[in-house]
């Protein structure tokens, strides 16, 4: 029994470092911290502006903005009514520096709960923001521009681990010899 305590013990820490290591892969990607939002919380009938951050995409692209939530196709972008099937703008055009000049999206006035906010491009996927409408606060965890911090020490902690189990089972081999 006590040869297997260290196989189960390596086999745990790669089970565990496994689980907080592909969610940090998938978050390689949209951009973070690109798109941004005036006010992560609105009234219903509300409005908020998102702004996309210069170098984003290319220069002179269409850009897709969505949202989504409870009554999403409610929401207007700009003087543009969205259609009644979809939250979907696709007339927004990136500068010339790749951004996306501010963009006012109107929710409708029976909006309620959280609403994700994606803008993307063919070249770029872009990047998304939450707002939340009718004071609901937000709920889960905000790492903010910290989440690789997280994720490294999270690492981190997984190879120290992993280092412990590799050195009690030489120990272990070199006592039994």
């Amino acid at each position: 029994m006590k040869k297997f305590l260290p196989r189960l013990a390596a086999v745990t820490a790669l089970a565990a470092g496994a689980v907080f290591a592909v969610p940090g892969v998938a978050l390689a990607y949209p951009a973070q911290d690109a798109a941004s939002i005036s006010s992560a919380v609105v009234e219903p009938g509300g409005s908020a502006t998102l702004s996309v951050a210069d170098g984003t995409f290319g220069a002179n692209e269409s850009a897709t903005i969505t949202v989504t939530g409870e009554n999403g196709a409610g929401a207007t972008f700009g003087m543009v009514r969205a259609a009644v099937s979809t939250a979907t703008y696709r007339d927004a055009v990136t500068n010339a520096q790749g951004g996306l000049d501010p963009v006012r999206i109107s929710f409708p006035a029976d909006a309620r709960g959280a609403y994700t906010i994606a803008v993307f491009t063919a070249s770029s996927p872009g990047d998304t923001v939450t707002v939340t409408v009718n004071g609901l606060s937000a709920t889960g965890a905000d790492f903010g521009p910290y989440l690789g911090i997280w994720v490294g020490g999270g690492a981190l902690a997984l190879a120290g681990g992993a280092v412990a189990v590799a050195t009690a089972v030489v120990r272990r081999r070199r006592d039994a010899a």
